[in-house]
């Protein structure tokens, strides 16, 4: 029987975080939304929330130096 792949943990979530932001590093600001509709597309599965995740986006932007849209408003529901 195949194996089934492994859940992605938190440090996943991070580091598709911190590639996204390197990819858009040209651009001085990063929007939560944005950020959060890329890492669901990459993790389908995702069992972090919104909230939780525009937590670690906006925690890790902050710290690599990028202003913040906070403009996660609406929950993403993969028809966005």
């Amino acid at each position: 029987m195949p194996a089934l792949a492994p859940m992605p943990v938190l440090s996943d979530y991070r580091l598709a975080i911190v590639r996204y932001l390197i990819d858009n590093v040209d651009n001085p600001s990063v929007s939560i939304s944005e950020v959060i509709r890329a890492v669901r597309e990459l993790f389908p599965l995702c069992e972090l929330t919104d909230w939780e995740l525009g937590d670690c986006i906006a925690q890790s932007a902050i710290d690599a130096g990028f202003v913040v849209e906070f403009d996660a408003k609406v929950p993403w529901t993969g028809s966005n």
